[in-house]
């Protein structure tokens, strides 16, 4: 399997920080909201779109974030879909790239993305602001992923999400839902 460049690098850099942290490369960013899958895999949940590859989750309620397949996609474009199986939305686009992705957990990390499907407003604010309590042991982790990666910080915004759904929604194939 050939993977999108910036997933290659996101996962060396979970190799190393699983060295640097004494975790395992999967998990090592478990406490920032993003458990790896190092294997991309399809099939996730009964929700997720049948032409994606899942890389990550959160480890709540099945949230787990995947990237669009497609040739159509020009290089560094890898539309990530955030899937929700416990929400009457499932999926949203939520960002063109793997580096925009990357962005939107900068100030707090992935976790609390889901929330722009709960409370998109309160989840703008929440994610694009500085929160200093932050856990104690996610701190030295999140700064590690941001300088590893480069990471520049870019907070959701509502008319980029509708954006986003505008332009690759369509391109989802959503599985229906079983009986």
């Amino acid at each position: 399997m050939i993977l999108p460049p910036a997933l290659d690098k996101l996962y060396q850099v979970a190799h190393d920080a699983a060295r640097r942290f004494e975790s395992s490369a999967d998990g090592v960013f478990d406490p920032c909201g993003l458990i790896l899958e190092l294997l991309p895999r399809r099939n996730y949940y009964h929700c997720t779109p049948t032409n994606v590859l899942t890389f990550a989750s959160t480890g709540g309620d099945g949230v787990h974030y995947s990237y669009l397949e497609g040739s159509e996609f020009s290089e560094g474009k890898h539309p990530i879909v955030m899937t929700l199986p416990c929400a009457d939305e499932n999926n949203m686009v939520i960002a063109e790239s793997f580096e925009e992705f990357f962005g939107l957990g900068y100030f707090v990390g992935w976790f609390s993305l889901e929330q722009l499907i709960y409370q998109p407003n309160e989840a703008v604010a929440y994610l694009g602001r500085s929160n200093e309590e932050l856990e104690h042991y996610a701190e030295p982790r999140l700064a590690f992923i941001r300088e590893a990666l480069d990471i520049r910080p870019g907070p959701p915004e509502l008319e980029r999400l509708h954006l986003l759904k505008q332009k690759y929604y369509e391109l989802l194939n959503i599985p229906a839902m079983p009986a």
